[in-house]
């Protein structure tokens, strides 16, 4: 069933236009940093010191996260399919894949495990609804991007996910636990009584969008 459900993917959509987009979204460099990058700048603009704190509990969260990943892929040793089966993977502009590395390091994915871990964290973390709905849709598509490009089978996407979420559940909860240190979510969109109604409303307008 994974090995079929790769191969429809992998095949079954191979697409010029999808290369490039899965390509994308599968680099840290030119996807994954940029898009936290504009997370920190929105997270300061709404909170200020607090949302530059809680910005870097998120980081260290998803950090934790990639550190657990390696310690998964070393205890299970699984192959990736670019190494079990490249043979019969569609590589990027539909040439024939090629086998890649020898070190069993397939389950989970990382990548899953990091975006999901982003995703959960901000969606219990935050009333952010934007972003909430934002990063997992991109979470999604990452963990897509895997299976798309033969670097990971579903299943292994799918654990990752579980433990991203897992990461992210445990860092947002250490974010409400400890408000005080790491920025607090319902210090920022708790009205002030110093400031007139209409002030306060808009300001939790733009905390939830």
């Amino acid at each position: 069933m994974d090995e079929a459900v790769l191969l429809w993917i992998n095949q079954g959509w191979g697409h010029p236009a999808l290369d490039g987009v899965f390509w994308w979204l599968s680099q840290r460099l030119w996807f994954a940093l940029p898009l936290a990058a504009i997370l920190l700048c929105d997270s300061v603009r709404r909170w200020g010191s607090s949302g530059a704190r809680l910005f870097l509990l998120l980081a260290l969260t998803v950090a934790a996260g990639d550190v657990l990943g390696g310690f998964l892929k070393e205890a299970f040793a699984a192959l990736r399919p670019c190494q079990a089966m490249f043979e019969e993977l569609r590589a990027l502009g539909g040439a024939v894949a090629e086998r890649c590395g020898e070190s069993p390091n397939g389950m989970p994915s990382n990548h899953a495990i990091n975006f999901f871990a982003a995703a959960t964290f901000i969606a219990l973390a935050t009333p952010w609804r934007g972003w909430r709905i934002g990063l997992f849709v991109c979470a999604a598509l990452v963990g897509l991007s895997r299976i798309y490009l033969g670097k990971h089978y579903p299943g292994q996407v799918l654990a990752g996910a579980l433990v991203g979420a897992l990461v992210g559940a445990l860092g947002a909860w250490l974010a409400l636990r400890y408000p005080a240190v790491f920025g607090s979510p319902a210090g920022a969109t708790a009205a002030d009584p110093t400031l007139p109604s209409a002030i306060n409303r808009e300001r939790d307008a733009a905390n939830r969008s």
